[in-house]
């Protein structure tokens, strides 16, 4: 009886290992909008993420959804992007925002004391947001996180169209292959624009 050969599950490890990267890429690549223009496809992630860090919550969604019909960009890139806001990272960012909102607006910590951020997903967090100080304490959150989301959503989108670009160079066939799906999407569009509508029949005389 022959025995199994102990090097065979050594040798296909790494052949599966390639395979599941390759499909990996293969479906980054296709959630990221193979056939949109790297501009393009930066942008929906960059607005996706700002939309997530606004201070606009349980909207973010929704919001995603809207601009990205607005502007004409990838609804699925942008919704991904706005997952950037979720509980592991809201409550930092919401506090850094605070205090950058309080410093720009010139609040002090006695006129706007500081707030519990770890306790954001709890009632007696928005009781103490409520309480005294309500209306210095939502401008100081609304103005700093605001301008950080911009700042990050600017960030992002150079961040990805640089790396999409480089993903291009190093990758000329995915590259290319992008570039004549855009064209012929761009094509078929047209021919659906310019395409004449039938005439309309006569009136009959009675």
């Amino acid at each position: 009886m022959n025995e199994p050969d102990p090097t065979a599950p050594a040798g296909k490890a790494p052949r599966r290992r390639r395979s599941l990267r390759r499909r990996g890429q293969k479906l980054l690549l296709d959630l990221m909008g193979r056939q949109e223009s790297p501009e393009r496809v930066a942008a929906a992630v960059g607005l996706g993420v700002g939309i997530g860090l606004s201070p606009f919550i349980g909207f973010h969604f929704i919001m995603a959804i809207v601009l990205a019909y607005l502007f004409r960009l990838s609804r699925l890139d942008t919704v991904l992007g706005s997952l950037a806001g979720n509980p592991w990272t809201l409550p930092p960012f919401f506090a850094v925002g605070y205090r950058v909102g309080r410093a720009l607006l010139g609040y002090g910590p006695v006129r706007v004391p500081p707030l519990q951020w770890e306790r954001i997903l709890h009632e007696d967090f928005w009781v103490a947001f409520r309480g005294p100080g309500f209306g210095p304490r939502l401008a100081s959150f609304l103005v700093g996180t605001t301008l950080l989301a911009v700042v990050i959503a600017l960030a992002v989108y150079w961040a990805t169209l640089a790396g999409l670009r480089l993903y291009h160079r190093r990758h000329p066939r995915i590259a290319a292959r992008a570039a004549r799906r855009r064209e012929r999407a761009a094509g078929s569009l047209s021919e659906s624009t310019e395409r004449p509508s039938p005439p309309t029949p006569p009136d009959r005389v009675h």
